[in-house]
């Protein structure tokens, strides 16, 4: 590669790639992975047809314009069967991005009687729809109860929850068999004929493959591409950014069992101070003694400020909590939503029908059955991510939060003209900001939720953390979220002790 200097753990991962097996690579937030796999393509001995594949489009289309033109095929996980199996059911008209609850019942003739006396006829369309999701991620040859388990668990349990989980297990049968009939026009996500593809267990007749972003593969294409004969393979990720199991994803760093493993520890993204952020979160909320080695040439640092480039919230109900409080400050300011509003939307929508009494499948409220339900979780701890919707609504009513909702609607095609942009942890994955705040609904790690007693807190809400924390470039606000400020006191406490390997009790907020 032209005008590169490789830094010694990439060298490291350039011998080891030429050694001709399997290898993994786990790479730090902003540490030049897809540089790293360029520059293994380009100086490395390739055995012969190559493979690069991820998950996003994003990171498709990004290492299409880095990778060496004729020497590797870039393609998205879902492109690798599309050709062979999506486009029919495309050439037939029936591949759609998402299938609504409502128009399955329809199109399936369900009626509420169909899932009495567990849920009505819309929910219980929202759960076969996940069923059949779960058993599309799944490496499973057919649909069973793994795959509608804990369906519903928030209105019921024992055997109401076991005999519902059999129903939507044969409802679930009966919408497949429909979608795999040619003569049928029942329609068909991406997802489902990446499973027809998986399940004939074919050979891509690659001789290397790369797999980008692996923290979040399937357990679907784990399978995939373990079967393959004859094939190099390589993954590259970051375990501790695996942040989408809600969705089927296994941490396939873990998964594959390579010959080789590598690391990538200098992020090229940011400097010291929030390295040393990263490092902290890594030991206490991710129980990883990872150090992660910020560039001395990048003035980073860790400051309370009153604008930044984007606000990072743990959920949407702290995020429009947030645009809100900034709309009333500065009215005439121009701010976005990173994605757009489309879920911010939902979740008042999902806040209205609660308010009339109806149910909403909004997934933040989807286990609640009346407002009421929902202002009593918020003064529980296991609810406290719903603390800043209620005051909102307390506070402002839901036709004002419409109505900032929609005066923001659109701006996230010009981010450019935005004061201030606005994102979920979620949706920032993969994206970097000069300057970031973090707000205060992100998880708290607790001896209690440790202890398995708060459904709150799990490994990947430590993950989601070191996401949010590592997508500022210069400068972080970290001192509105306690879970942050919790994380560096924490490995303080740890690091002072020389008990990384221990559970520690839970340092107390100090004054940072």
């Amino acid at each position: 590669m032209a005008s590169f200097s490789p830094t010694n753990e990439q060298r490291g991962c350039l011998n080891l790639f030429n050694t001709g097996e399997s290898l993994r690579i786990e790479a730090a937030a902003g540490s030049g992975k897809t540089t790293t796999l360029h520059y293994l393509l380009s100086d490395g001995a390739l055995p012969g047809r190559a493979l690069y594949t991820s998950f996003g489009r994003k990171v498709i289309d990004e290492a299409k314009a880095q990778f060496p033109s004729g020497r590797i095929d870039v393609r998205t996980n879902h492109s690798l069967a599309f050709r062979s199996v999506g486009s029919r059911w495309q050439a037939q008209g029936r591949l759609v991005s998402r299938i609504p609850a409502f128009q399955l019942a329809s199109d399936m003739g369900w009626a509420d009687a169909t899932f009495s006396p567990y849920c009505d006829q819309r929910t219980g369309a929202y759960f076969v729809l996940r069923t059949i999701d779960r058993y599309c991620q799944s490496l499973d040859d057919r649909i069973s109860v793994r795959h509608a388990a804990g369906l519903g668990s928030g209105r019921m349990a024992g055997e109401s929850a076991k005999a519902l989980a059999a129903l939507l297990v044969n409802l679930a049968h009966d919408v497949w068999a429909r979608m795999m009939s040619p003569r049928d026009r029942m329609p068909i996500t991406h997802d489902v004929y990446l499973k027809v593809f998986c399940l004939a267990k074919p050979q891509l007749g690659y001789r290397l493959i790369m797999l980008d972003e692996g923290q979040d593969t399937t357990e679907l294409l784990i399978g995939l591409l373990s079967i393959q004969e004859r094939c190099n393979l390589v993954v590259v990720g970051d375990s501790h950014q695996q942040i989408y199991s809600w969705r089927g994803a296994t941490n396939a760093m873990s998964s594959f069992k390579t010959a080789h493993t590598a690391r990538l520890t200098q992020s090229f993204r940011f400097g010291p101070a929030i390295a040393s952020i990263a490092s902290d979160v890594l030991l206490s909320y991710c129980d990883a003694s990872l150090i992660v080695t910020g560039l001395d040439s990048i003035p980073s640092e860790l400051k309370a400020m009153e604008s930044v480039r984007c606000v990072l919230s743990r959920t949407n109900c702290g995020l429009i909590a947030e645009l809100v409080t900034h709309v009333d400050v500065e009215p005439h300011a121009r701010f976005g939503v990173v994605g757009g509003v489309a879920d911010l939307e939902k979740l008042l929508e999902g806040a209205a029908a609660l308010k009339r009494g109806e149910r909403t499948h909004v997934s933040e409220l989807a286990e609640f059955t009346s407002w009421r339900e929902v202002e009593e979780a918020s003064e529980e701890e296991y609810g406290r991510h719903l603390t800043p919707l209620v005051k909102m609504v307390e506070q402002h009513g839901l036709p004002k939060l419409f109505g900032v909702v929609a005066m923001v609607r659109g701006n996230e095609r010009d981010e450019e003209s935005c004061k201030t942009l606005f994102s979920t942890a979620h949706k920032s994955k993969g994206r970097e900001f000069e300057s970031v705040m973090l707000t205060d609904d992100f998880t708290i790690r607790t001896a209690e939720a440790d202890a398995g007693e708060n459904g709150g807190w799990n490994v990947e809400e430590g993950n989601l953390l070191y996401v949010a924390v590592t997508r500022a470039k210069l400068s972080l606000d970290p001192y509105a979220c306690y879970a942050a400020t919790d994380a560096i006191t924490t490995a303080r406490a740890l690091r002072t002790a020389n008990t990384a390997t221990a559970t520690p009790a839970r340092a107390p907020i100090a004054e940072l």
